[in-house]
């Protein structure tokens, strides 16, 4: 059982809580994008009622995924460094994946129920990134637990708000994978450097980095001279470079980004 914190806790803990909805916004509305695609054929109150059920039942199983995994990272060296390679693989894929357009599904004539069971198959599938990346950032468990909340509140309430300006400001998609990768690279200095006694980034300076990583995509995405200025370094050395990563843990993460893309 989950204690309610303390107010104390709560101050004490603000910064994980501020990166985790930071994170939780950006991969939720990402996924909500997808989601919606699924039962974009049925009328509008019956797609609705599906994305309702979908979210409620990807949520409480996202709940239980929580708990599971929370204690297994936390306990288990492996489990933290397989948890900060599959950041690390979420973001290389992304920078370096060709997108090829593919045929629609034929699911015009999919029923209520069919639709439903697609929408909680690929909601939950696409959790897997917000899940991995709330275990990471904390090991309290009620902080990490509270990422469901976070997903809750601001996809539900305001995800519509969030979906219209991620689509008019699409490098939120691209600066969310660069967020991933960078909480990836914490978890795996933080754990290699444990055994060494290395002094670790304060949860404030890891909030200050995240937050300053999503307003220097922002600002490069409004500055074309900046575009032309990186777009020489991006394309020749930091794109080889993230191929290069992405080679051997897009085989260890095969099984699993297969599933999630199947799913999707």
């Amino acid at each position: 059982m989950i204690e309610l914190p303390e107010l104390y806790e709560i101050e004490e803990q603000w910064p994980i809580l501020a990166s985790m909805a930071l994170i939780e916004i950006l991969l939720s509305v990402d996924n909500l994008i997808a989601v919606s695609a699924v039962a974009t054929h049925l009328p509008p109150n019956k797609r609705n009622l599906a994305l309702g059920i979908g979210a409620i039942g990807s949520y409480f199983f996202r709940a239980l995924a929580l708990l599971v995994t929370a204690p297994i990272i936390s306990s288990y060296f492996a489990a933290k460094i397989l948890g900060a390679l599959y950041m690390i693989h979420l973001m290389a894929s992304h920078f370096t994946s060709r997108k090829v357009e593919s045929a629609k599904p034929q699911i015009e004539e999919w029923g209520f129920g069919r639709t439903l069971l697609s929408v909680l198959l690929v909601d939950f599938m696409l959790s897997t990134d917000n899940i991995v990346a709330a275990v990471s950032l904390s090991r309290t468990l009620w902080v990490v637990c509270s990422s469901v909340f976070f997903g809750i509140v601001f996809v539900r309430l305001l995800g519509g708000i969030t979906v219209r300006a991620v689509r008019r400001l699409p490098v939120l998609s691209n600066s969310v994978y660069v967020l991933v990768g960078w909480i990836g690279l914490i978890l795996l200095a933080e754990t290699v450097s444990k055994t060494l006694k290395i002094s670790h980034l304060s949860d404030l300076q890891k909030f200050l980095v995240l937050l300053e990583i999503t307003i220097m995509t922002l600002v490069y995405d409004a500055a074309p001279f900046l575009q032309r200025l990186l777009a020489p370094f991006l394309a020749r050395v930091m794109l080889p470079l993230l191929r290069l990563i992405n080679a051997p843990l897009s085989v260890l993460f095969w099984p699993i980004r297969k599933l999630t893309s199947l799913a999707a």
